[in-house]
């Protein structure tokens, strides 16, 4: 299980973390250290596992720039704006032991507002590797699910979308879906007009470069 949480030596950044358990109720124990925590960058959040139709597993994860960011939206809605880019991991058969370096695959830019967070990887049929995340800042109605393409999960995506947006299906300030090992399936959260935020349960159809709900 990967997890994020705050990083004692600096506080204010957050690291992602693991704990493992022989079942998957638990209970889980926690790794003695962080797998994931570039503080120098703002830290590390939104952590994802991703295993390829050959076996190979990937750990995908927002580093969190925003948390240094000069206030406004997010953190990050004042100039100077801080990159919050979206990197993968290659990680071994055990979920934790790194193959090689990071690789960075979505950066921020001016059409995704401030932040950009919570990928989600899957490949299609086709062989096209489709990563979701969420653009704009979660506390705002411009929050929504975006998606990227690729041929490669550690590389060239392109940016696409939106696959959902506020006032689709009555939905306000849509995101943070992550989607299921079958591809179909995703779950996502929703912003309710008393702050809160309810969990939704959608199907998709993912084809190459085009993702529809």
């Amino acid at each position: 299980m990967y997890f994020s949480a705050t990083n004692s030596a600096t506080p204010g950044h957050h690291c992602v973390g693991t704990a493992t358990s022989s079942s998957i109720t638990g209970p889980y124990t926690a790794a003695s250290s962080q797998l994931i925590c570039p503080t120098s960058q703002g830290g590390a959040i939104d952590a994802s596992g991703f295993r390829d139709t050959d076996g190979s597993r990937y750990v995908v994860y927002k580093v969190d720039g925003n948390s240094d960011g000069h206030g406004g939206v997010c953190n990050n809605g004042v100039s100077p704006i801080v990159n919050t880019p979206i990197n993968i991991q290659a990680v071994s058969s055990n979920g934790v032991t790194f193959t090689g370096s990071a690789s960075n695959i979505l950066n921020l830019s001016p059409a995704d507002g401030p932040d950009i967070e919570a990928p989600s990887m899957m490949r299609d049929s086709s062989g096209t590797y489709i990563v979701f995340f969420s653009s704009n800042c979660y506390t705002t109605t411009n929050y929504d699910v975006s998606y990227a393409y690729s041929s490669s999960p550690t590389g060239g995506f392109t940016k696409s979308g939106p696959l959902y947006v506020t006032g689709n299906d009555g939905l306000s300030g849509p995101g943070g879906a992550d989607v299921d090992v079958d591809g179909k399936h995703v779950l996502f959260h929703g912003l309710q007009s008393d702050g809160r935020r309810f969990l939704y349960a959608a199907i998709i159809n993912a084809n190459g470069n085009t993702v529809t709900g």
